[in-house]
């Protein structure tokens, strides 16, 4: 049986890990039963936003009569956005090329499970079966869209976005799209097809888009994505479905006002949420510990309930993005293989959602700090407030004038920022470089350069073009790319 120092059990934010364990000529297996590169170059952030920036494109136009520039209807090379698209996903294959040319490293394609504490078994694709054991074991395995269980929803059909990036693409925009989900994903969704000319209709199962965020960003947000047309349903739980006269008709449960309600369109994208793709990974059998939906469960050191095995990214349960998981893995690199003073620290994690308007936050938000004891500091600007916002056509007057919104606590220390309008992904970045910030290291080394290398970067957002030039200068050897 072949024994590692090392495996990593997910080809994502995990290779980060094995790039590290590989230079310090230590043995590494990696065990990936999809496309290398995991959920973001795969189904996730980066083939999105080959299509988010397209549609911001249309919808910039439609605004151009604000500021004097109309521009006729646009023209949609359907084609060439979704060659654009796939190109970007191929990727997958070079990497799979480059990875297998590195010495030390063996790669299993295959569904892995533990047979025990140090025993990984792993179902090869090819039909066949492989063993293995490891010193130390590094979960990444990443998730999946949460499948509802809904009467009919099998024999009607859907799409989600392993499917619609995994080979269904639609040849055309649908004529109408009924999107079941408020998150990130659903949001994004919506406005690619609506801005494609799409009838899109929101069906939601809480009582606002983005549960959890600023509520006043979620209430401007949906008041916007109305405004272009989306129909968005709060409070609406699916129960049935059923496919009739060339449409899908989805009955839901009102869990506001009680009674049904059926929402009508060609076609179906679920994204209700995620799950963690931990249930076939055999962790009873190593006395692995997870809570009650399958997030492995960490501490600050990424470490299970099992001293050798590690857990990062959607796996272990928090925040769900791809940058998140590239910053546990430069820390867990830290632990394992550096000087070890390194724990995860959550508190400063950015995020973005690419919806028109754009969306970011960073930090608490007014209802957390309250919940926290804490007695926060509110500041407002609007866009209609400053020259450039003004220049982009917002009047105080319009409903979809974008905000900041910043809060403190009674000393004036930052807690949290949230911005709904253009560039809201790089106006929330400084924020997070300033919450990471200060105490005695920042105060022995001022105008270093520490604040940004501990920060989560956005992923992807033109933040990532001036951070990570922090890692090319002249002379010394680049980081490992973070896809």
């Amino acid at each position: 049986m072949q024994h590692f120092d090392l495996a990593v059990l997910g080809g994502g934010s995990g290779l980060m890990i094995s790039e590290a364990a590989l230079e310090k000529g230590l043995s590494c297996a990696v065990v990936e039963k999809g496309a290398w590169g995991g959920t973001c170059l795969n189904r996730g952030c980066i083939p999105s936003k080959m299509l988010v920036y397209p549609a911001d494109l249309i919808r910039e136009a439609e605004q151009g009569a604000k500021v004097g520039v109309s521009f006729p209807k646009p023209e949609i090379d359907w084609a060439k956005i979704a060659r654009r698209m796939q190109h970007q996903i191929d990727a997958n294959k070079e990497l799979e090329q480059e990875l297998s040319g590195q010495k030390g490293l063996t790669m299993f394609k295959g569904e892995a499970s533990f047979v025990d504490a140090h025993t990984i078994q792993v179902n090869l694709k090819d039909g066949g079966a492989a063993r293995f054991t490891a010193d130390k074991i590094v979960i990444a395995t990443g998730s999946r869209t949460r499948i509802p269980d809904v009467q009919g929803l099998m024999e009607t059909g859907y799409q989600t976005s392993e499917s619609i990036f995994g080979g269904h693409f639609p040849e055309k925009p649908y004529d109408s799209l009924l999107v079941i989900g408020g998150g990130a994903t659903g949001c994004e969704f919506a406005h690619i097809f609506s801005a494609m000319g799409t009838r899109v209709t929101m069906a939601v199962l809480r009582g606002q888009l983005l549960r959890g965020w600023e509520k006043e960003i979620a209430e401007s947000l949906r008041s916007q994505m109305e405004g272009l047309g989306i129909q968005v349903h709060t409070n609406l739980n699916s129960v049935s479905m059923v496919q009739e006269g060339g449409l899908k008709h989805v009955t839901f449960q009102n869990l506001a006002q009680g009674g049904q309600v059926t929402l009508s369109a060609q076609e179906v994208f679920l994204a209700p949420g995620i799950v963690p793709n931990t249930d076939m990974l055999g962790l009873q059998a190593a006395g692995i510990l997870t809570d009650h939906r399958g997030y492995v469960l960490t501490n600050n050191r990424l470490t299970t309930n099992l001293p050798h095995v590690f857990a990062i990214g959607d796996v272990n349960g928090v925040d769900a993005l791809r940058h998140k998981a590239n910053y546990e893995a430069e820390v867990l690199i830290d632990i394992l293989f550096g000087e070890g003073h390194r724990v995860a620290d959550y508190t400063a994690t950015p995020q973005a959602v690419y919806t028109f308007p754009q969306c970011a936050s960073v930090g608490m938000t007014e209802e957390e700090a309250l919940a926290a004891g804490v007695k926060p500091r509110v500041a407002y600007n609007h866009y209609s407030d400053i020259v450039a916002g003004i220049s982009m056509g917002y009047d105080k007057r319009d409903e979809n004038d974008g905000f900041a919104k910043i809060i403190t606590d009674e000393r004036g220390h930052l807690l949290g920022a949230h911005v709904i309008g253009p560039q809201a992904a790089v106006l929330i970045q400084p924020f997070a470089y300033l919450m990471n910030a200060g105490g005695d290291r920042q105060l022995q080394d001022p105008g270093g350069l520490s604040p940004i290398a501990r920060s989560m970067i956005i992923h992807p957002s033109l933040s990532e073009l001036t951070a990570w030039a922090l890692g090319k200068f002249q002379g010394e050897r680049p980081e490992m790319p973070r896809i």
